[in-house]
């Protein structure tokens, strides 16, 4: 059985006569839409309104989405808000939408265990009632079916995962020093100073040989090399990739750096930090 359909019917609570309005979230209509570095997650409720005069001629929500984060916490997922005709006794399906960043994407399906737990917080005003025109905030909580889900994942293709965050430690932390030298290279990037970038993380990369740990694996077999030596030759090679010519004062001249060459050095050693933070 499909989870979304435990969906409890809630009521917007006016005074009377307009009285209680049902809303609910209709099952399964959550919709993932593919954008770039960002994306829209889409939702779309139910709404029965009575047959009152009292009520005026529109009705607008206003609402805030959040995940639950554990120990009782929320993750605000963004807001968003929609106007709807007051015709008494229809049924409106109104859709809100909220922009979501990737990583906010991926940590939703990080976190989720099964179905995607949802809460929404709806506030309610009727602006040209004859009675008063605000109710108590409904809160809707709401189970996505995993199936559902991962379609809607599977929906957004290679637009998930064009970007990576790695961050880095904190300076009080052992990786803090490499840190404050990948700091400098990011600068200097901004500058279009790739020369100076490429240096500057090459000091992380060196500052990395110096606190790691990692012995040198010599002329080892690769497949005798321990876990430690085996990062050792990645450090090797991504050091190689800044090799710096005293006498120029800036990169190797033997090659011809990118931005992105720069960008991909500076990402990949904040990796390796992780591993001595």
């Amino acid at each position: 059985m499909s989870l979304e359909k435990v969906n409890v019917l809630d009521e917007l609570r006016f005074e009377q006569p307009v009285g209680a309005i049902p809303i609910s979230h209709r099952d399964e209509s959550l919709a993932l839409l593919k954008g770039l570095g960002a994306h829209a997650l889409r939702l779309e409720l139910e709404v029965r309104l009575p047959a009152v005069a009292e009520a005026g001629r529109v009705l607008t929500l206003e609402s805030d989405l959040y995940a639950p984060a554990g120990t009782g916490s929320l993750l605000w997922l963004g807001s968003a808000a929609v106007t709807v005709p007051f015709e008494p006794g229809a049924v409106e399906q109104p859709h809100l939408q909220y922009v979501l960043p990737n990583t906010l994407v991926r940590a939703l399906e990080e976190r989720r265990r099964g179905a995607l737990r949802l809460e929404l917080n709806v506030r309610a005003v009727l602006p040209q009632a004859s009675v008063h025109p605000g109710c108590p905030d409904v809160r809707l909580r709401l189970e996505i079916a995993e199936r559902h889900w991962l379609r809607e994942l599977e929906g957004l293709g290679r637009s998930l995962g064009v970007e990576m965050l790695v961050p880095f430690p904190a300076g009080d932390r052992p990786g803090g020093k490499a840190a404050d030298h990948l700091l400098q290279a990011q600068r200097q990037l901004r500058e279009d100073d790739i020369d100076g970038a490429l240096l500057s993380a090459r000091h992380a990369l060196e500052y990395i040989e110096r606190n790691s740990g990692w012995g040198r694996p010599g002329k080892k077999p690769k497949r005798e090399r321990n876990v430690g030596e085996r990062w050792a030759v990645i450090r090797r090679a991504l050091e190689e990739q800044t090799a710096v010519d005293p006498r120029q004062g800036g990169a190797d001249k033997a090659f011809t750096h990118t931005r992105a060459d720069a960008e991909t050095v500076i990402t990949l050693t904040a990796a390796l930090v992780r591993l001595i933070d």
